[in-house]
């Protein structure tokens, strides 16, 4: 195996792109015509599907991110001020901040949900 990327369902491409632009990503492709939108952060690649596509490609049900979740999915940032920055974009962009920037663990972040409900670390490790 070479690589790996991760595949998100969506419910609004646009917003999508909207929020994780918002908190710095880099747009990679795709959008609401596509029904797919693809972002990058540093190598790796995140992908987010419209989500009744995703479903059917699959050939099951998917889980409302609002109310059940399996993964946390964390990034590490370089400074507690990257952090903070985009902790203070996170709920004006339709995401929602699980809790303010915090120390613990050994380690500086925040938890969010994005406007589907997938949840997200930042941590400066």
């Amino acid at each position: 195996m070479n690589s790996y990327w991760l595949n998100f369902p969506v419910a609004d491409i646009d917003q999508t792109i909207r929020f994780y632009e918002g908190i710095g990503m880099t747009y990679s492709g795709g959008g609401a015509a596509d029904g797919r939108v693809a972002f990058k952060i540093g190598d790796q690649v995140l992908m987010f599907f419209q989500k009744d596509a995703i479903a059917r490609n699959i050939g099951r049900e998917l889980t409302d991110g609002h109310t059940a979740n399996e993964t946390i999915v964390s990034f590490d940032a370089k400074t507690n001020e990257e952090v903070d920055e985009i902790a203070g974009k996170i709920n004006d962009l339709g995401g929602k901040l699980l809790n303010e920037p915090h120390e613990r663990m050994g380690y500086y972040g925040i938890m969010f949900q994005d406007p589907d409900g997938h949840l997200f670390n930042i941590i400066v490790m």
